[in-house]
Order: C-alpha cells, then sequence, then structure tokens
C-alpha cells in the first residue's frame, strides 16, 4: 500500500469527472497526492456524425490526453454509454479499483440528475464504497479501504438538490485546467453545447463566494454533514 495519499473521481462519461472536479485533481496532484480517474462508460454515444466506433476512440484520446496535463490516471470500465445498470456485478468492479486504488477522497456525481447513468453512478460509487470497505466483502482477495470521504461534483446535468458544501480554491491551476478541459473536443465547444462557458462561469461564481478568483464546489450528503469540510 503506497503512503502517497490518493484521490479518486468516478464518471459515468469521460469528460464528466474532468470536466468537474479535474482542477480538484490537479490542485491535489500538486500537493503531493496520487489523482485517478474510473470512467464507467467512455460517454461513446454522444456525437450525432461520428460512429460509436469513431467517437469512442476519440473520446479515449482525449481523454488520455486530458489526464495528462492534470497529472491523473485513467482507468476504464468496459459498459455502454446510456446503458449503465445499478447492480453489485458493476459496483464490485469499482470496488476493485478503490481497494488497489486506497483512496483517502472519492468524487462522483449527485443523484439529482437528468442523466440516468449520472444517477446510477452516484448510487453504485456509495455501493462499491461500502463494498470496499467492509472487510466482510470479498473484494479479489484485496485488503479493505479505510473509511474515507466521498463528495459530489457540481455538474450541469445534476442539478436537482445539488447544495454546495465544499469548495476547492482553484485559482492556481485554472490555466492548466482549462488547457486539460479543451482536450476534449466538446470542451471547444465543438458539440453545440458551451460546457467550457458553463464550467468557467461556474466556478467564477463559487470563487466569488469563497472571496477568490475561482472555485470548484461538491456537494455531500446529509448524514455525513459532521465530517471535516476540507478536500485540500
Amino acid at each position: 500500500m503506497s503512503d502517497t495519499p490518493c484521490i479518486v473521481a468516478v464518471g459515468a462519461h469521460a469528460a464528466d469527472m474532468e470536466f468537474t472536479a479535474g482542477a480538484t485533481l490537479l490542485k491535489h496532484v500538486r500537493a503531493g497526492w496520487q489523482a485517478h480517474i474510473i470512467n464507467l462508460t467512455l460517454g461513446e454515444k454522444g456525437a450525432s456524425t461520428q460512429s460509436v466506433e469513431e467517437y469512442s476512440a476519440q473520446k479515449k484520446a482525449e481523454a488520455d490526453a486530458c489526464a495528462q496535463i492534470l497529472g491523473a490516471t485513467q482507468h476504464y470500465l468496459p459498459y455502454k454509454d446510456g446503458e449503465v445498470d445499478n447492480t453489485d456485478d458493476v459496483a464490485h468492479q469499482i470496488a476493485i479499483l478503490f481497494r488497489q486504488l486506497q483512496p483517502q477522497v472519492i468524487i462522483t456525481h449527485w443523484h439529482g440528475s437528468i442523466h440516468l447513468d449520472h444517477t446510477h453512478c452516484y448510487h453504485l460509487t456509495r455501493r462499491a464504497h461500502f463494498m470496499a470497505a467492509i472487510k466482510h466483502f470479498e473484494v479479489d482477495g484485496l485488503p479493505r479501504m479505510p473509511a474515507c470521504r466521498l463528495y459530489y461534483a457540481d455538474n450541469w446535468e445534476d442539478p436537482e438538490g445539488f447544495e454546495p458544501y465544499v469548495y476547492v480554491d482553484i485559482s492556481d491551476v485554472f490555466d492548466d485546467y482549462e488547457r486539460a478541459f479543451k482536450s476534449f473536443a466538446i470542451g471547444r465547444g465543438e458539440g453545440g453545447y458551451p460546457y467550457w462557458d458553463w464550467y468557467q462561469a461556474r466556478t467564477r461564481i463559487h470563487g466569488i463566494a469563497q472571496r477568490v478568483r475561482h472555485a470548484q464546489a461538491f456537494a455531500i450528503d446529509d448524514f455525513s454533514k459532521n465530517v471535516s469540510k476540507e478536500l485540500l
């Protein structure tokens, strides 16, 4: 087991966690942490002008380029965009990675989403968190994951009931976050939706609230609000 602290972000699709938590991952990397991104799918059905195979290859190349800038390691699970099932079999695959990586912090989607993959990712990550932390679950013979903190990222598709609880000042990594973000064609505005405009504005709004230039915000479950508010 590594003595280096670890932060893990679990996204339904490649680009989800890079957009919502990429700057926070980079901030932790620069503070000496390991950072990992787990993608349940590549989001390969999101292009109207390309085949699933073509866009899948593109998204993976973009995600790898993004992770290189963030200093993070990508992990790709073999599920299909729009078809992520909320089952223990899927949660078990995530739990394997949690036990291998031994994170101190996990970030994933908030459950109040317009996208079912995102909602399922929330529940799957929570289930995997439980399975990985309880020693009586058999997870490929791996040692249990010690208790760690679980946070939910601010995503334009996950707005219902989302309330910021923790803010991370990302001002000092903002320029590199933008470079990483724009590794994705959709991050450069090529998919029709102005992703960068939304996320840049959101980090500015959160920054104003915290009296810094830019910040990313994260929610937690109500029953967890007795834990430390610090992410970094």
